[in-house]
């Protein structure tokens, strides 16, 4: 294929639903995340209820991912999204009703429930939609576009955030679910199944007990070799320190430093601004000074701003620490991801990352319930700057990973 035709297929109508679908998606949680802890503070919720329903929903996704994996073997992935779409629309609506701590518990049950139907079938519906699955460079070149359209969506989220709350903040649920009702409209209409579904019950069996099979193997695997082990922990950490601090800075800016409930909108949009130039600065970063260099710089560089918010601290003060910390997160992380799957061999990459991301959601669920009950007796100030202590294990750990390495393998990253 040459260049032209490879560029016109890049751009395609079908490609197009797709990016288009990228943009909606994380425009709703533009317009949701930087908003979701203040609106629950606005409604009178104290930061241990706000940790639960955030932990809650996490464990939720931990639970029923493996169901609805077969629910989309069985039905396709389309259905499996239309699910998704709708019933978190769904679960938005009834959230913009509702102020009662025990039905917003169970929403975010749903929530998390909801969400699982997604996990792996956008991806995969795109992949054997555009036929993806043997062109890597087109593969890749999607997955880039995909990035970008979701970062420009999440900026545009921010901003009307900001606009929603300061005239009516509960409409931010509104709004949401209204784009979750246009992705399911996007996905019924516009995209279709090109695989014939075949469904064996036997077949589904099996595969669970793989699964587990598999799971256990995996888990011997890792047990089994120190690097991993020191990589999930800093999988653990980073989830720790980081839902700490996203549980702790709205409160500390909203309620210390008295910011109005708009502004987080716009936070969100520097957010996303701010991650774009740290995923160029890590990436940067690392072709010129090396992985391990990098991946001890960051976290040391998180450990210092973290410790600045437990000085009194100003508005602007704040917001460029806030700036920062954004920048580090998201230079570091694609680097750290990278990084990591250079050391897990091909067969079972899928099953480790699994792994990784199960360590994930549940350091970030213990950090959030931990946070949440934390901030009931210290200030968030103090907590973000005794929570940006763990990362200090970082480099200790990255020396775990690189002293049985040898020099020549070093030398290559």
């Amino acid at each position: 294929m040459n260049t032209a035709s490879s560029s016109k297929a890049l751009w395609s109508t079908k490609s197009a639903i797709f990016y288009i679908a990228s943009f909606l998606n994380s425009f709703s949680s533009g317009i949701i995340g930087p908003l979701f802890i203040i609106y629950l503070l606005s409604i009178n919720f104290n930061p241990a209820q706000i940790g639960i329903l955030l932990a809650i929903e996490r464990l939720s996704i931990i639970i029923f991912e493996v169901p609805t994996g077969i629910f989309a073997d069985k039905y396709g992935r389309k259905m499996s999204l239309l699910v998704s779409f709708f019933l978190i629309a769904l679960v938005l609506i009834v959230w913009f009703f509702s102020t009662s701590f025990y039905i917003l518990l169970i929403l975010a049950v749903v929530w998390g429930f909801a969400y699982t139907f997604q996990s792996g079938a956008k991806e995969s519906l795109m992949i054997d939609s555009l036929d993806l699955e043997k062109n890597d460079k087109k593969r890749n070149r999607v997955f880039t576009r995909l990035s970008v359209f979701g970062s420009i969506g999440f900026l545009f989220g921010g901003l009307l955030s900001a606009l929603l709350a300061f005239y009516f903040l509960r409409s931010i649920w509104l709004a949401a679910g209204f784009l979750n009702i246009l992705l399911f409209v996007l996905y019924f209409f516009f995209t279709n199944e090109n695989r014939q579904i075949k469904f064996d019950s036997l077949k589904a069996k099996n595969k669970i007990k793989g699964m587990i099979n598999l799971t256990k193997d995996n888990i011997k695997f890792v047990f089994e070799r120190k690097i991993i082990i020191s990589f999930l922990a800093i999988t653990m950490i980073l989830g720790l320190a980081t839902s700490i601090y996203g549980l702790s800075y709205p409160i500390l800016f909203k309620q210390v430093l008295n910011i109005p409930n708009y502004y987080f909108g716009f936070l969100g949009a520097l957010s996303a601004l701010v991650g774009i130039i740290g995923a160029l600065l890590g990436e940067k970063l690392t072709k010129k000074k090396g992985y391990f260099f990098t991946m001890s710089c960051f976290p040391l560089t998180l450990f210092i701003l973290f410790l600045f918010f437990g000085f009194s601290i100003t508005f602007w003060l704040g917001l460029i620490l806030f700036a920062l910390i954004e920048l580090m997160i998201n230079g570091w992380y694609p680097i750290f991801q990278s990084f990591f799957n250079k050391f897990i061999p091909n067969k079972i990459r899928s099953g480790i990352l699994s792994i990784n991301s199960t360590v994930s959601l549940l350091a970030i669920a213990v950090g959030e319930l931990l946070a949440g009950f934390l901030l009931t007796i210290i200030s968030p100030s103090n907590l973000i700057a005794w929570s940006g202590l763990i990362f200090i294990l970082i480099p200790v750990l990255l020396f775990v990973i690189k002293r049985p390495l040898t020099k020549q393998e070093v030398g290559k990253i």
